[in-house]
């Protein structure tokens, strides 16, 4: 029998996948892919849990989420997820939303794997079953923007001490924690004028508990450039924030 090379399920927006809106929240949508990517690597045998038996360990590099729409509390929705045919060190993996009416979100996430004996990257063409058939369906999000550090045009917008709620099992910031530790800065009001439509988070440093990171943007018409940073100037996250134009 064929290996899985999509995976789909049904899903309802619960209440602790919503915003203060009570619609599905920015954040949360990055944590379901994330969830979501872990249940097909599950199937396909190359979860986090079947890495660890060989030292390796998965990391998130890249990801984007365009939010076409957020449905309400309760709405029901449909995921599917998929990876695509690797690079010697670095794969995509693809994800979509949708309700009956068509699109809620889009995404794209660049993985690599991480050699803990070795200390460097591992050749992740490795990882996947060789009879695995990749899924050669394309989305809208094709590709990662180019994001540079700030600046001294850049502004100081607050600070956020990392917490051991943020922390995951390679005792690092997870990749999730970090968009909410960003958006959490702004307040609801902010929020509501800025009307995110997308979402790029590009991961350079791993933050651990009890490092501060300072998020600087710059604003230019509907694109917020933005990141955290450690005290030394050196940036732990950088995002690119669309807000509806």
């Amino acid at each position: 029998m064929a290996l899985l090379n999509k995976y789909k399920a049904d899903m309802t927006v619960l209440p602790s996948n919503c915003d203060f809106e009570c619609k599905l929240g920015l954040y949360d949508t990055f944590r379901i892919f994330m969830d979501i990517a872990n249940t097909h690597a599950g199937i396909l045998g190359v979860d986090q849990a079947a890495l660890m038996d060989q030292n390796l360990f998965w990391l998130t590099v890249k990801t984007r989420i365009h939010f076409f729409k957020r449905p309400f509390m309760n709405s029901p929705m449909k995921i599917e997820t998929w990876p695509v045919k690797p690079g010697s060190l670095r794969s995509d993996r693809c994800y979509r939303l949708l309700d009956s009416e068509g699109l809620i979100a889009e995404g794209r996430t660049e993985w690599a794997v991480m050699d803990l004996n070795r200390g460097r990257l591992s050749n992740i063409k490795d990882i996947f079953p060789a009879e695995l058939v990749f899924n050669e369906e394309d989305i809208s999000v094709v590709d990662y923007p180019r994001i540079v550090a700030c600046d001294d045009t850049y502004t100081e917008k607050g600070s956020y001490r990392v917490n051991s709620s943020d922390i995951d099992m390679g005792h690092h910031m997870n990749n999730t924690a970090y968009v909410r530790a960003l958006l959490g800065i702004y307040s609801e009001q902010e929020l509501t004028e800025m009307d995110i439509q997308e979402i790029t988070m590009i991961y350079k440093t791993s933050a651990h508990e009890g490092d501060i990171l300072t998020l600087k943007e710059k604003r230019t018409d509907n694109i917020v450039e933005a990141g955290l940073y450690f005290p030394d100037g050196k940036p732990s996250v950088l995002a690119q924030i669309v807000c509806k134009g």
